[in-house]
């Protein structure tokens, strides 16, 4: 039996990974508002947005790949590669199908919106390259299933890096050599993900690795879409149930509104960058465990997520005012500082309600996810609308985190993996409203906020402490030890 790789070494390089594109994001964003403008930027925005929503005509199958290679673990390889072909060919054709469907529906969408006839000049030459987007996008979610399948997360995220970082600067050079015109930013997305799609492809046909000895087969089709088709209905749900608010905000307020919530959300969405990384390392190792062992793990993992994940949301709702304020001047933060602290709480709920999905889908109960999201669509829009138009985009702030309160929930409580890490959620919980009433009451960098923002992540680091004492003993010998260094580092000195 071949060792499986630790998952510790999994989720650190899923972070590397992760986080070298948070650098390049918060780079760019500046250099995008300055030289495109906040408008054009808000279009881009919905872009890209609409683009990655039709990614759900990957019907579930990228997931699939993952879930049925990593069930084969040992076995031939000739197996694994003719689940590879057979998801790639089925991913091409719904990608080609889903271009055609976003050609049509950009159409229709350039009249919802209420983005000037300038800047709808600019975009519709550009429809049928964002159409193209649809198949690469496909292709490019098989290829990754494929390494995460064979828990291949070096190989992943050395090529993930790249390709983001592509997908981030391409279309932002086009617009710095040809002008601000949406046109040249869409051919430069374009672009990128053809560059993407090629390196992706070298990358797992040598590292997977493609022999060509085993094609497609007729019989894995109905296996593949059978457990594709709940996460596709998840596919289709989430990013609607993300999205929603920046397409109403579009639609009421103007494009310049979606970038005073898109970027805080932004912001505020890459804390999810450390739940992401443990869930990809988890997911394949899930699939290949037994039920007892799987809701063990699980346990811990989300126990784990929430005692690293506390002290580190309430530090950045006190520090989302002053952070703005220094990224993108103090008028930006005013507007926007509120919709980032409430969006921060929740992506709590959201990021430890991912283990629990993770195990779900892992286990073979994807449908359960799939339910849960789909029943809170029409509650979900109507409460949206209605906080939007009485409180702006801080409204549909507060109706985005409600639902992912309501969500995590549902989903903790429905996979019924332990009901000690469930009942430990409740103190962390506390600690993080206790935090963001702060910040509604006081006034940024003021005494009274200083006092708060030391206290609640003092309070929360001793709930850490106690929910994850060797961890903690860990990172306490750590930080003896670099002080024993320093000691003796100034005594030779």
């Amino acid at each position: 039996m071949t060792a499986k790789p630790s998952l510790k070494r999994s989720a650190t390089f899923n972070f590397v990974g992760g986080f070298l594109p948070m650098v390049v994001a918060f780079a760019t964003t500046p250099i995008y508002l300055h030289h495109i403008g906040a408008a054009r930027y808000g279009v881009l925005a919905i872009v890209w947005m609409v683009q990655g929503y039709f990614g759900f005509l990957d019907l579930g199958l990228s997931s699939a790949t993952s879930n049925r290679i990593a069930q084969l673990g040992e076995a031939p390889h000739h197996e694994r590669e003719a689940v590879l072909w057979t998801a790639l060919i089925l991913n091409a054709m719904l990608g080609l199908a889903g271009g055609v469907a976003l050609f049509a529906v950009m159409h229709v969408l350039l009249a919802y919106f209420d983005m000037g006839a300038s800047l709808r000049t600019e975009l519709l030459p550009a429809l049928p390259f964002v159409a193209c987007l649809v198949p690469l996008s496909n292709l490019i979610s098989v290829l990754n299933g494929t390494l995460i399948g064979r828990e291949r997360f070096g190989t992943l995220n050395a090529v993930s890096f790249p390709v983001t970082l592509m997908y981030q600067l391409v279309p932002l050079g086009a617009a710095l050599l040809f002008g601000p015109d949406l046109f040249y930013l869409v051919c430069g997305t374009l672009v990128a993900g053809i560059a993407a799609l090629t390196l992706t492809a070298v990358v797992v046909w040598r590292a997977f690795p493609l022999t060509f000895k085993s094609g497609p087969r007729r019989e894995l089709v109905r296996p593949l879409f059978s457990y594709g088709a709940w996460i596709s209905v998840t596919t289709l749900a989430q990013p609607l149930l993300e999205t929603a608010d920046r397409l109403m905000i579009g639609h009421a307020l103007g494009p310049q509104a979606v970038t005073y919530y898109q970027v805080p959300f932004n912001l505020a969405g890459r804390v999810r960058l450390l739940p992401a990384v443990i869930v990809r390392a988890l997911f394949p190792r899930l699939s290949s465990l037994d039920s007892a062992s799987a809701a063990t793990l699980s346990a811990d993992s989300m126990r784990g997520l929430a005692a690293g994940l506390t002290p580190m949301m309430v530090f950045g709702i006190f520090l989302m005012q002053p952070f703005l304020t220094l990224w993108l001047g103090a008028e930006f933060a005013t507007r926007a500082a509120s919709v980032g602290e409430t969006i921060l709480v929740g992506i709590w709920f959201n990021s430890i309600a991912m283990i629990p999905t993770c195990h779900l889908q892992a286990t073979g109960r994807p449908g359960i996810v799939a339910r849960f999201q789909t029943y809170e669509m029409l509650p979900f829009f109507a409460f949206l609308w209605w906080m939007m138009q009485d409180f702006g985009v801080f409204g549909a702030a507060l109706a985005w985190s409600a639902r992912c309160l309501v969500d995590g929930i549902l989903l903790i409580y429905v996979a019924r993996l332990d009901a000690r890490p469930a009942r430990m959620l409740a103190a962390p919980a506390l600690i993080l409203m206790a935090a963001y009433a702060a910040t509604l009451v006081f006034a940024p960098l003021s005494w009274q906020s200083i006092a708060a923002c030391i206290g609640t992540t003092a309070v929360s680091l001793a709930w850490s402490a106690r929910a994850q004492p060797r961890a903690w003993s860990r990172v306490r010998d750590l930080f003896t030890s670099m002080r024993n260094y320093t000691r003796r580092w100034a005594q030779s000195q």
